[in-house]
Order: C-alpha cells, then structure tokens, then sequence
C-alpha cells in the first residue's frame, strides 16, 4: 500500500463522522519494545496525544518514515534526521465530535487538504 492510495480529505472525515482539530507534532520517534520480542514501532506524539503508537513495524517501517516525511513535506536536501523532526503543526483526526475520551485515530498536513487513518497508514509497504 502507497500513501496516495490512503489520503483522505476533510470531507472525507467528516463524511465517515469523525472530526479535525489542529495540534503540533511533538515528537517523531522508533520505540524498540523487548516485550515484545525487540520489535520497532515508529511513534508520532502530539501535544496531550500520542496520534500513532503500539504498532509493529519490524516490516515497513523505512515505508512508514519516506511516507511521514513526504506527507508533512518535510525535505531538506541534506536529510532531515528523526530526531529533529519537532513542533510541527498538524491537524488530528479523532472519533466522533472529539469530545473529552475520544480517540485521535489519524492526522494530516496542517495546511493542505490531506489525512490518513493510523490504521491505514500502518498498512504502507511500498
């Protein structure tokens, strides 16, 4: 699966009955967890949310990095590295109207009109 194979629009979101609220990336990081045999897991903290974690991505998480990058359109011709990537604006998927205990189940570039599922997103391998 691609990342223009899973980009959806605002409306798109609202259509599937889920609401859009602006945060910042506060952190883009790889989690290695022994308990669960050393797998990595790429991992997006948002301000009070962390908007994708607790996947296994020992398959495709070079996919899931390129993928991130050219989402937010993070490109810097000499590379960017992972841990510089910081305070970056985005807009947050949650279920429902996003009322207190919802679940943020997506993100997108804070500007354009392009968002993906965390479910689908963890789906890239290409």
């Amino acid at each position: 699966m691609k990342l223009n194979d899973i980009i959806k629009t605002q409306k798109d979101i609202i259509a599937d009955g889920n609401s859009i609220e602006n945060n910042i990336i506060e952190t883009v990081d790889i989690n290695v967890i022994a308990h669960f045999g050393n797998c990595p897991c790429f991992e997006i903290t948002c301000s009070d949310v962390g908007c994708f974690q607790g996947y296994n991505n020992i398959g495709n998480l070079g996919w899931l990095i390129r993928a991130f990058y050219n989402l937010f359109e993070l490109n810097e011709e000499d590379g960017l590295r992972l841990s510089r990537v910081k305070q970056i604006p985005c807009r947050l998927i949650f279920e429902g109207d996003g009322g207190w205990g919802s679940q943020c189940i997506g993100f997108g570039h804070f500007m354009k009109d392009k968002f993906v599922y965390s479910k689908d997103f963890a789906k890239i391998n290409e």
